[in-house]
């Protein structure tokens, strides 16, 4: 058990796990129409890769400005998210300052 959690071995299954998770509910959508269509998931689902995967190159010593390019990657991808969500919610004619 210590293995898994000393190195990048956790990290990896996450990560591995995320892009199957990506492939079957696309798959999922794109035949049955049932699901969260991609254009709304996809923002999300890199945001949270691009996370991992700087979180990874941090744990093998990447240099610096890879790490930050990921997370700057990550930011703008849950930027993209956060900005169509608000967008969706003023074009459909939702009071944004609901609760």
């Amino acid at each position: 058990m210590q293995e898994i959690f000393s190195g990048t071995l956790l990290i990896d299954i996450v990560i591995t796990v995320t892009l199957i998770e990506w492939g079957v509910l696309s798959w999922w959508h794109r035949r049955t129409g049932r699901g969260i269509p991609m254009s709304e998931l996809q923002a999300t689902l890199l945001a949270g890769l691009y996370l991992m995967i700087a979180l990874r190159a941090s744990m093998v010593s990447a240099p610096w400005y890879v790490v930050a390019v990921l997370l700057l990657a990550a930011g703008l991808s849950h930027a993209s998210d956060l900005w169509r969500r608000w967008g969706a919610r003023k074009t459909s004619g939702e009071d944004v300052h609901e609760r």
